[in-house]
């Protein structure tokens, strides 16, 4: 099979019910390798393409889901001291002064996701602003040994956004794409908490 310059790239926030064409469609259309959707969402989703998100407050649910490569989420705000420790990502949905949280968790390689969903929100001057603080941030994560994570957030399949989409972003903050798809998938085999399977 000839591969494609986006092979091996990931969306970690599609949120809305996705089934197996429907995850078909994602990977052949938006050139998405990998995607991760809550877990309330999957259905019976190929877990070889498929990260399930578990909310770290309700990862208590897990052995419904045995089968799947996970990751444990919270969305970071101004509560932060008060979140229990074991997540693998954090979402921001708002500016925060970033370096304390992330001196705070120097060395624990937390993939700190912003959505580009939050955009079509913003007016033109939030627009620049979250920019810059993404381009702030992806030095930050770089100093700390942290992880930034671009995913659409799309709550539909009509706002999913393609790696093309990401590569323009990338660009304009000047940071490489090739860098950024790699050190991600790295982070992603390094975090994934494992499948486990009942024996035979």
């Amino acid at each position: 099979m000839r591969l494609t310059k986006y092979t091996g790239t990931i969306d970690l926030s599609i949120n809305f019910e996705c089934d197996q064409n429907t995850l078909l469609f994602i990977r052949k259309y938006f050139h998405i390798n990998t995607i991760g959707i809550p877990n309330d969402k999957i259905k019976n989703l190929n877990r070889d393409f498929t990260i399930m998100k578990v909310k770290n407050s309700d990862n208590q649910t897990m052995n419904e889901y045995r089968d799947y490569l996970y990751l444990l989420y919270e969305n970071l705000d101004n509560k932060f001291d008060q979140k229990r420790s074991g997540y693998d990502i954090l979402v921001i949905g708002k500016p925060l002064n970033y370096k304390p949280i992330l001196q705070k968790l120097d060395g624990r390689n937390i993939g700190f996701e912003f959505l580009v969903s939050n955009l079509k929100y913003l007016n033109s001057s939030e627009v620049g602003k979250w920019f810059s603080n993404v381009k702030y941030f992806y030095h930050l994560c770089k100093k700390y040994k942290h992880q930034l994570i671009l995913s659409s957030g799309a709550k539909s399949i009509y706002e999913l956004i393609s790696p093309r989409i990401i590569d323009s972003i990338l660009k304009k903050m000047d940071i490489s794409s090739a860098e950024y798809w790699s050190s991600l998938r790295i982070w992603l085999e390094n975090k994934n908490r494992g499948i486990t399977h009942d024996p035979d």
